[in-house]
């Protein structure tokens, strides 16, 4: 399964949280093959599905036996074991009858996704994002089952998704084939973020706590940590989107994805990233961490998995970067339960010398989610998928993927929905609670918030971690996110669409040569190039779509 924390990668998770997946060749294809096809097709044309349509009801979720296989389409996507190595899982699969088979990526989500579609092998649910190639290919192929009924029929999903959000997830040809994920709503009083910083709170007590809060702070501290802790890692990586964002005036996280642009809300306009004295400042940084060993050396070639042991074991003085909330938590109940003064502590954003802090908001929020899950013609059950996923975005699927399953840690609920300790959640040790493993959540809704911040009102000192942390980043959430939605969308085909493959081949090989650069002056070689190289690949005519895409999305929002 896929551990997804709460990702707000609407402004967060969060994301949110990390999911796994178990390695699959399943394609559930019906063994009647192309009348399966034929008819998941008809149902593709017409947006609906007998039943559906029909009104007919179906037994509620968990009374007759459901299983789908699931793919996300992302590099880092891995297995981890679906209902047996965390409590929600297992409840599902054993209570509600659910088997999820899961399909990793193999560290190369497009070689797998283009192999699966050759093949005509697609997985019953794909994880994805919208305004892609990718997306836009299942479009055109009919290989998705139009949502729109099943929106119409299930409440909690059409409830929680605002009305403006719902008009733009329609894709090209007018029906709505996804779920989005950690997605907002303008109803939501409690904002979360997952963009964050956390230190390791016995490595900075016994320096002395000393003052971090600006970039100069943290490389003082950096080099304290490197010259009296030789076993640890100063910063396990730069975190490029945390840094930039440092420079203040909104400077936005996401205008660093893929091909890094500037987003100028002054002009409106999306303009070179290489205008922007914050991006080469942001890249001499890493240079300079990586020279002076102040990052993890491998930090470009090691594995999700070895990463996280290291902030798990403790031998990381200071991480940042997406879904810190989510991570944290996990390393600091792991330390915690071995030292009640070991862990990790969350703190404010870190900006560069002369920046209003104020200004500082790497992280925006939205109600499009940061991805969508899809459902594929490949798929049996399609209505029974939805009601899944319905289910489970309403506030009892929300409480059980953030607190686990009933009779574990909770049996009650306060008037808030959320749940209240029950004894044996006050006698286990905070070991005990760590290898629960709470925390799976494969489609993340608002309703997460609200339980939240319900919790933390019971008693803030006991209230998760995590949740604490999304509180306080959520604070400093300024943007929205949905402004850009499909800014990136470009037909493979075309020119630009060319172009953009070239440049974003491009940005991967110039991210790992100007942090090996010797130097001041051979980075400086190397940046230069890396500019001209961009624009020879188009880099002016994705400066003009991307623009046109966001002030064709403001007018839409009211922007």
């Amino acid at each position: 399964m896929f551990r997804i924390t709460r990702k707000t990668l609407f402004g967060g998770l969060a994301l949110v949280l990390a999911i796994s997946l178990i390695l699959s060749a399943c394609s559930n294809k019906n063994s009647n093959g192309e009348q399966a096809s034929n008819a998941s097709n008809n149902a593709a044309d017409t947006g609906t599905n007998s039943q559906a349509a029909q009104g007919e009801e179906l037994p509620a979720f968990g009374e007759q036996p459901l299983e789908f296989s699931y793919y996300m389409n992302y590099d880092w996507a891995s297995p981890s074991g679906y209902g047996t190595t965390d409590v929600v899982t297992k409840w599902l699969k054993d209570e509600k009858k659910m088997n999820w088979i899961e399909i990793g990526s193999n560290g190369n989500a497009q070689q797998k996704f283009g192999t699966m579609v050759a093949s005509d092998t697609l997985p019953d649910v794909i994880a994805l994002d919208p305004n892609t190639a990718e997306y836009e290919n299942l479009v055109k192929n009919k290989k998705m089952v139009p949502l729109d009924a099943y929106y119409e029929k299930y409440p909690n999903l059409k409830d929680l998704i605002d009305t403006t959000a719902m008009d733009m997830m329609r894709a090209s040809d007018g029906h709505i084939y996804g779920m989005p994920s950690w997605f907002g709503s303008s109803r939501n009083e409690n904002q979360m973020a997952s963009f964050g910083w956390i230190v390791n709170r016995k490595i900075y007590a016994e320096l002395g706590k000393p003052q971090l809060e600006t970039f100069d702070d943290l490389y003082a501290y950096l080099k304290q940590v490197k010259d009296k802790y030789p076993d640890i890692v100063p910063m396990q990586d730069p975190s490029e989107m945390m840094i930039y964002g440092g420079f203040g005036d909104l400077r936005w996280s996401d205008s660093l994805k893929e091909v890094p642009v500037f987003v100028n809300f002054k002009t409106n306009t999306i303009e070179s990233i290489f205008s922007d004295p914050a991006y080469k400042k942001t890249k001499e940084m890493t240079n300079k961490f990586y020279r002076e060993g102040l990052i993890s050396q491998d930090f470009l070639t090691q594995s999700g998995d070895q990463a996280t042991e290291k902030l798990n074991s403790g031998r990381v003085a200071i991480q940042s970067g997406n879904n810190m909330t989510g991570i944290g938590r996990t390393a600091n109940n792991i330390l915690q339960a071995k030292d009640s003064a070991a862990g990790y502590d969350y703190i404010p954003y870190l900006y560069a010398e002369g920046v209003d802090p104020a200004t500082v908001a790497p992280i925006g929020y939205g109600m499009l989610g940061w991805n969508e899950t899809v459902i594929t013609t490949s798929a049996k059950d399609p209505e029974r998928i939805f009601q899944f996923f319905d289910w489970w975005a309403g506030e009892e699927g929300q409480r059980i993927g953030a607190y686990g399953p009933p009779g574990v840690l909770w049996d009650t609920t306060d008037k808030n929905g959320a749940p209240i300790d029950n004894e044996n959640s006050q006698k286990m040790s905070a070991e005990e609670k760590a290898n629960l493993k709470i925390g799976w959540n494969p489609l993340g809704t608002w309703w997460f918030h609200k339980l939240g911040a319900a919790r933390v009102k019971q008693n803030p000192e006991k209230a998760e971690w995590d949740v604490r942390a999304s509180l306080f980043y959520g604070q400093f959430v300024k943007t929205n996110n949905d402004q850009f939605n499909g800014r990136m969308n470009v037909d493979s085909k075309s020119k630009l669409g060319i172009g953009f493959a070239r440049m974003k081949q491009i940005v991967k090989d110039y991210e790992a040569k100007l942090v090996f650069a010797k130097d001041q002056a051979e980075f400086d070689s190397l940046f230069k190039q890396f500019e001209d190289a961009l624009n020879a690949s188009g880099y002016k005519d994705l400066l003009v779509h991307e623009t046109e895409v966001w002030a064709k999305n403001r007018e839409k929002m009211g922007l």
